[in-house]
């Protein structure tokens, strides 16, 4: 079996966020997992994102992160997020984890 080689632990989660994918253009998307440094994303349309872009984590786009690209699947992408998230919005991803998802 493969080690895991990911830097930070990673929690399943179910949280609607928005991929920027232009001036103007946002898309809903649903976070399967997140972890201080990345994300697992469930998205329609993954050969559609480019290699890096804005994920917006509320509505308003006051709390996001810049991610980058490590893979793609069918209807998902890996990401790695350039800066780590601070304390208090990992706290808020927490609360929310057992929130339904909802569309913008």
């Amino acid at each position: 079996m493969e080690k895991d080689k990911r830097k930070a632990r990673r929690r399943p989660i179910r949280y609607t966020a928005w991929l920027v994918l232009g001036p103007a253009i946002r898309h809903s998307c649903l976070l399967s997992d997140i972890s201080e440094t990345g994300a697992r994303i469930d998205f329609e349309e993954p050969d559609a994102v480019p290699d890096r872009f804005l994920l917006w984590l509320n509505g308003k786009g006051s709390a996001r992160r810049t991610c980058q690209v490590v893979w793609r699947k069918k209807q998902q992408i890996g990401v790695k997020f350039e800066l780590r998230l601070p304390d208090g919005e990992r706290a808020v991803l927490k609360a929310s984890r057992s929130a339904a998802p909802r569309d913008a």
